[in-house]
């Protein structure tokens, strides 16, 4: 069966020569253990494979064993190839696959809030508060990145936040809705700061992470949010936060990719989980 398409379609998708590879191998295994034709194929398949991926690692005796992400990976490789199928036209339905729960999952999972606990956020924070949740969850800005934004970053008029300096020294423009723009508006008309920085601590200088942490889980305790979780949920929990709802809401993992500064559509791939 002919593959190359398929990796040819996660080169243009942005992934990496050896990523496209691994996962072109990964399908390859798949398609030759199960023994149809890919538009044969089910959940029920994919499942049965994964049991046996499991059952393979348990056997490895004098192997080294397969991690439970690499047997992930092996599922990821399979729910593209789908989304392929289905982009190339080639069937109609995508393969909804749902893995159970597994101890190993802990290492994956970020804590986030919902949608409806960023509303209350927003619902009850005072203007300074508000500056910070649209920098980190309304622009998904990096700590670092919050960290070094300055009022000249803000272009009001046209409605963009400039970060000159992202990771790896990478500039991005991000777009702001009319109410951030009210919002920066309000903030800055009260602004006395002759600071460059855009948000400043009781000190006049320049806000650190430590503050703006302390400042998200005071506002976190406010909407009730359970003692247990708050430890668990900074500022970047935000980003992730903005991520995976744009995700759900069916915004492309290229967008996604773009709007969060990523280099790779692998680190962009994290927020899936």
């Amino acid at each position: 069966m002919d593959l190359k398409p398929f990796y040819d379609y996660l080169l243009i998708k942005g992934y990496k020569e050896e990523t496209s590879r691994n996962r072109y191998l990964n399908v390859l295994y798949f398609l030759d253990f199960i023994k149809k034709e890919p538009l044969e194929i089910t959940a029920q398949d994919v499942y049965f494979y994964y049991d046996y991926l499991k059952q393979k690692t348990a056997q490895r005796k004098h192997q080294k064993p397969l991690k439970h992400s690499s047997i992930l990976h092996h599922i990821r490789s399979i729910e593209l190839y789908s989304i392929f199928l289905f982009e190339m036209k080639k069937t109609t339905e995508l393969l909804q696959i749902k893995l159970p729960k597994s101890k190993y999952e802990d290492d994956f999972v970020r804590e986030i809030l919902s949608l409806n606990e960023i509303e209350q956020l927003y619902e009850i924070a005072e203007i300074k508060q508000k500056i910070m949740l649209h920098l980190a969850y309304g622009c998904g800005l990096r700590v670092s990145e919050l960290v070094a934004v300055n009022k000249e970053d803000i272009y009001l008029k046209e409605q963009l936040l400039i970060v000159p300096k992202g990771k790896f020294s990478k500039r991005r423009i991000i777009p702001f809705t009319s109410k951030m723009k009210d919002d920066f508006l309000v903030f800055l008309d009260k602004e006395t700061s002759n600071q460059q920085a855009l948000l400043t601590n009781s000190k006049g200088v320049r806000m650190q992470q430590w503050t703006y942490n302390k400042m998200l889980k005071e506002l976190l305790k406010q909407i009730g949010v359970s003692t247990h979780r708050i430890p668990k949920i900074s500022m970047h929990s935000l980003r992730h936060s903005v991520a995976t709802h744009l995700l759900e809401n069916g915004m492309p993992l290229e967008q996604v990719r773009d709007f969060l500064g990523h280099d790779q559509l692998e680190t962009t791939q994290i927020y899936t989980h």
